[in-house]
């Protein structure tokens, strides 16, 4: 889990299916700018030309290449054989780790709504709870 400092400057891709969104992205590949304190996260797009305010559910990320690929290789079998092509792209690019190349693999995801649930994950499980604080006597 990342603090939020560390998730600055992270590449997300704003949920393809989201309704109601307030910057109309819905599909795209931005640049996470800011968390605050109530975890509204700010996601600048189109090289700073347009920026979104977005709750950490509405957007995701790729998931770690560590989980991606191991399970990619056990589900080739029933798997379709463009959705695991599309896998295979993510994960080689994810290798490449550059962000030209996670950029890339963000949208051939976004593109791909049977891979949406083996190969993103949203942006919340990266940030770290808040923890409610009790006074007791």
């Amino acid at each position: 889990m990342m603090n939020k400092n560390e998730l600055h400057g992270t590449l997300v891709l704003v949920h393809p299916g989201l309704e109601n969104d307030p910057a109309g992205q819905q599909g795209k590949v931005g640049i996470l700018t800011y968390v605050d304190s109530s975890d509204e996260i700010f996601v600048s797009f189109d090289n700073n030309q347009t920026e979104g305010k977005y709750s950490p559910n509405a957007l995701l990320q790729l998931k770690d290449r560590s989980e991606l690929y191991p399970a990619m290789m056990e589900e080739a079998a029933s798997m379709n054989l463009e959705d695991y092509k599309d896998l295979y792209k993510i994960s080689l690019l994810q290798d490449r780790g550059r962000n030209i190349d996670i950029w890339n693999a963000l949208e051939i995801a976004g593109n791909n709504p049977a891979i949406w649930s083996r190969s993103l994950v949203p942006v919340e499980n990266s940030i770290p709870l808040k923890m409610d604080q009790f006074v007791g006597r």
